[in-house]
């Protein structure tokens, strides 16, 4: 490692760090925030964490050490650690690691909600899983608050460290299960059909591979749920599948700031050109060229 990690290094890092009492957003004590992004092998040297720590991988694979345990994390990865340990990181040598992160407590203003939060974020050394909320558009929003200060930043920050924090905490706890919506009913409804079909849609959306994964899992034939959709929405379920990832495509390239190539990738399409082909299907042009509107400062999306 020693050779590899001595031409390795740091690309960028960005961070905002803080005096506690001048960052305080309601009962959050935010420490700092910031993204880095480092080449193959790139260490973080150990050092001991000294408050509540949220990472959100944005690309690469890399390595997160607490105390004595090596755990490997991965783009679409959330890693929290916890007070009191021995905090290390570092980027695969085969590959960058690049990731967005913010360090934070929760002061005697939490209410319920929050102070559950807290003990149950300190509860254990680490908390790690896969993110089914796409936590970096918050975060990568939150980060822009900082760095532009317009008016009402502030009152912005604060909504999306709470959003941020309440969707890990979801995450955590569900520990990457997400059940279908099922409302108490006595029959079956059509309505009721689609709604978990929709619902299964939004929340699996990056592995999200076929119908026929949705009819099984929800226990329908393939058949019955493709006809059921469409009578019920006027459009198929591939369509509205195809919609529903060029949407968050879009909010990825735009908020993301991922390659046209990651966006694909965390969407789950098996190759580039089938990610080209869906989005154009969709947009009528291809993600490269949105990526150019938004260089140009064009607002035409």
């Amino acid at each position: 490692m020693e050779n590899e990690n001595r031409d390795a290094g740091c690309l960028f890092h960005f961070d905002n760090v803080f005096e506690p009492e001048m960052a305080v957003y309601g009962g959050i004590e935010l420490y700092q925030i910031g993204e880095i992004s480092c080449q193959g092998g790139y260490e973080i040297a150990p050092h001991n964490q000294m408050c509540l720590e949220l990472s959100c991988i944005v690309s690469g694979k890399g390595y997160f050490r607490i105390d004595d345990t090596l755990i490997p994390v991965a783009e679409g990865d959330i890693f929290l650690n916890a007070v009191g340990h021995v905090h290390a990181i570092s980027a695969d040598p085969a590959s960058m690691l690049r990731y967005v992160y913010m360090g934070f407590r929760f002061n005697e203003k939490a209410d319920a909600i929050f102070s559950e939060i807290g003990s149950y974020f300190q509860s254990a050394p680490y908390r790690h899983a896969r993110d089914p909320y796409n936590l970096l558009i918050p975060f990568k929003r939150n980060i822009d608050e900082f760095y532009s200060a317009r008016p009402g930043s502030h009152t912005m920050i604060r909504g999306y460290l709470e959003q941020i924090l309440v969707l890990a905490y979801r995450t955590f706890t569900e520990t990457g299960e997400l059940s279908p919506y099922a409302p108490n009913i006595t029959a079956p409804s059509v309505g009721h059909t689609v709604y978990r079909v929709i619902r299964y849609v939004e929340n699996r959306l990056f592995e999200l591979t076929s119908i026929k994964e949705i009819s099984e899992e929800l226990n329908y034939s393939y058949t019955y749920l493709s006809r059921t959709f469409k009578q019920k929405t006027g459009m198929t379920l591939q369509r509205y599948i195809n919609q529903k990832k060029i949407e968050k495509a879009l909010e990825l390239l735009r908020y993301g700031d991922l390659t046209v190539k990651e966006t694909g990738e965390r969407l789950n399409y098996e190759t580039p050109q089938s990610f080209n082909k869906a989005f154009v299907r969709v947009m009528g042009y291809p993600p490269s060229h949105y990526v150019a509107k938004l260089r140009s400062g064009s607002s035409d999306s």
